[in-house]
């Protein structure tokens, strides 16, 4: 590995090792909380929101709870909104610096306003995670990184008003700081993100990925990205020869025909990536394409907010106590409870950041793992909570679709339920699922039941998807406009039209 690697990185260790102690040095999480809570209300007291909701007047979380209501996002949109045409002070006394686009594959696109301690707070979950890495994963910090960079095809864009919408360089995440040390140690460069087109940035991302002999850590949302990208290494092999020397291709074309991508990248130690939830099955994909390197699961955390970043060794992740406030509403009773408070079971994650986002209800739905007296609670992220489709009064929810996959045989296979005008049409892998079994394991749901009864709803169909369906259901969202670190698998979505993207070929 080069000396200028190792310089670098170790710069960046002693960045971060001060926060990675200092998040490590909180013992009462309670204080902490609290102390976080009241100088960001101070702080925004004389906003459009603050004055709404008597920020002034509050003095401890009792007054915060009963003052402030919980919040989702359409709750923002016409304070975003003012925002965008140039109002100060709505939703924090700090200007917002940028808007960052995110969006879900059952619902539409939002804006999330970017503020300067927003930043900060991300980077006070992001350097004790990477601290933890470079410490704990030998030879993670000696070589260059991979972080999967969203392309921008459409080119810059702003709000009526000038507010640039996206990040233009990812490291922009880590601070002023460190962003030109880590641009120096990214193995993909910034213009990927401004690729023509998807095949463009396939091929610009794969070429430079070849051209780095140093990889040793890959950081990418989605594991179905990585099966992708390592998918077009694969089929375009001999145009990507290229970019290498003529004595390395022969052993390039035998790797990337069988599928092993650590002969590919032989220095790479460690792959952060999703592992829970629907992503599951997919990072099972990247531990056979790459066997021997370290897998990670990422911890939770969302273009908002910072949840939680793991820890090497550890099941799960540490709440991340120093970026933000979190609330959380139990899933047994219904009860909100402070990160102080928390026991092990299922809850609902609920945070107040400095984007301007008070008692946000994220949707996000954890388990708490482990609880201490004086460190960070260990949770997992589990499902998101709330997905459903309702056309005529069918209430379908991700979590009942779940169980009648279960029931029908379809686990570790893709499947996905879509809503095709009166009816609903499951794509799936598995053939052993016939239409009349499936309609009829939804009727099991009393309300999906009724409109069929009503003749409301049709019959559910059933269709075989060709090969790669992974890259179809990424290919049609990123087609619609979504980012595609954004795309999570999902079982059940509102969005209908997939079948030319899933029948392709046949």
């Amino acid at each position: 590995m080069s000396v200028k690697c190792r310089l670098l990185n170790g710069i960046c260790r002693l960045v971060y090792g001060s926060e990675y102690r200092r998040f490590m040095s909180v013992k009462n999480i309670r204080s902490e909380q609290e102390r976080y809570l009241l100088k960001l209300l101070c702080t925004n007291k004389d906003t459009v929101y603050g004055r709404k909701y008597h920020f002034e007047d509050i003095h401890s979380y009792k007054d915060f709870a009963e003052k402030v209501p919980l919040t989702k996002y359409e709750d923002y949109e016409t304070y975003i909104d003012r925002i965008c045409r140039g109002e100060k002070a709505v939703l924090t006394a700090e200007d917002v610096i940028l808007m960052e686009l995110t969006s879900g594959s059952s619902g539409g696109r939002k804006m999330i306003p970017y503020t300067p301690s927003l930043k900060r707070e991300f980077q006070r979950g992001i350097m004790p995670w990477l601290w933890d890495i470079y410490n704990g994963v030998k030879g993670a910090d000696s070589g260059k990184s991979y972080w999967s960079i969203t392309p921008v095809t459409q080119g810059k864009s702003f709000t009526e008003c000038g507010i640039p919408i996206g990040f233009e360089e990812d490291s922009e995440y880590f601070g002023k700081a460190v962003q030109h040390i880590m641009n120096a140690l990214f193995a993909v460069d910034g213009s990927v993100k401004f690729a023509s087109d998807r095949d463009s940035f396939y091929l610009d991302t794969a070429a430079q990925l070849l051209r780095c002999k140093e990889l040793t850590l890959i950081s990418v949302w989605s594991p179905s990205f990585l099966s992708i990208l390592c998918g077009y290494i694969r089929d375009n092999a001999q145009r990507l020869s290229d970019n290498l020397p003529e004595k390395e291709r022969w052993e390039f074309f035998r790797a990337a025909e069988n599928d092993r991508f650590d002969k590919i990248f032989p220095k790479l130690k460690i792959i952060s990536c999703w592992t829970d939830g629907s992503s599951a099955e997919q990072a099972e994909n990247i531990k056979k394409l790459f066997p021997g390197v370290y897998i990670q699961p990422k911890g939770l955390l969302a273009t908002e907010c910072f949840v939680s970043f793991p820890i090497v060794g550890e099941e799960g992740s540490r709440l991340s106590v120093r970026s933000h406030f979190f609330e959380f509403r139990s899933l047994a009773d219904e009860k909100i409870y402070t990160a102080d408070g928390l026991q092990k079971g299922e809850y609902e994650v609920i945070v107040t950041t400095g984007g301007g986002f008070y008692r946000y209800c994220t949707g996000d739905i954890i388990r708490v793992l482990e609880v201490y007296p004086d460190a960070a609670p260990r949770i997992r992220f589990l499902r998101r909570n709330g997905v459903s489709c309702d056309m005529f009064g069918e209430k379908l929810t991700e979590d009942f679709v779940r169980s009648v996959l279960l029931k029908l045989g379809a686990e570790n296979k893709f499947c996905l339920l879509a809503p095709e005008g009166n009816f609903y049409r499951l794509y799936t892998e598995c053939r052993d699922i016939s239409a009349d079994m499936l309609d009829s394991a939804l009727c099991e749901s009393y309300h999906y039941n009724y409109c069929r009864e009503l003749g409301q709803l049709q019959a559910a169909q059933v269709c075989i998807v060709s090969d790669e369906p992974y890259k179809a259901y990424i290919a049609k969202l990123a087609d619609e406009g979504m980012r595609i670190g954004d795309i999570k698998p999902c079982l059940l979505t509102c969005k209908s039209g997939w079948k030319p993207y899933f029948v392709r070929g046949k």
